[in-house]
């Protein structure tokens, strides 16, 4: 594994549990093992060290956890139930919450670049949860509703979800929290 690699992993786990604030670059260096140099070598900033974290190990990762492809013989209900069910294996998503959504979150007000890179990502899942509700639509198993909107808060719900303390997260709590937005949106 490069040095490049070490960084960009460290990156993702310190940004991940104590946010971009949080994240020092003496912690960051620490726990890649790398030297100081060596950041500098690959990045010029610690901003650059996590936009190329976002785009190399964050993004990736929440597409694993959250995208969908969709089949002609998929069943909306059963895709999200599936989506549901995988999130709750996810022992890291359930204890410390969406990554995404913490870094959009935290820096929406702090930095524009990183925010943007986020927000397209959320909208790119929003894009392909959007398909898989039309579909659901299509065979009576989804409430008529704006497909757009409803992916939204459907995202957004289980954003929720995974944002309970560490001390109250559990995959039996997340899986009893996104049975009351299937219950909404099920016919």
């Amino acid at each position: 594994m490069t040095n490049r690699d070490k960084l960009l992993d460290a990156t993702f786990i310190e940004v991940y549990k104590h946010g971009y604030s949080g994240a020092s670059t003496a912690a960051i260096l620490k726990s890649a093992k790398v030297p100081k140099g060596s950041m500098y070598h690959h990045f010029s900033s610690k901003k650059e060290l996590v936009l190329g974290m976002v785009k190399e190990r964050l993004i990736p990762k929440v597409r694993e956890s959250f995208y969908i492809e969709l089949h002609e013989t998929s069943r909306a209900v059963d895709i999200l139930n599936y989506l549901f069910k995988k999130i709750s294996k996810n022992e890291m998503l359930v204890k410390h919450g969406c990554p995404l959504h913490k870094l959009m979150f935290e820096m929406g007000t702090l930095d524009d670049e990183i925010t943007e890179l986020c927000h397209n990502e959320f909208v790119f899942l929003t894009d392909n949860l959007t398909l898989i509700l039309d579909l659901g639509k299509q065979n009576a198993e989804i409430i008529e509703k704006d497909s757009k909107s409803l992916a939204e808060f459907i995202i957004i719900s289980s954003w929720g979800a995974l944002s309970r303390s560490p001390n109250h997260s559990s995959k039996e709590q997340f899986l009893k929290d996104t049975k009351h937005i299937m219950d909404y949106i099920k016919i």
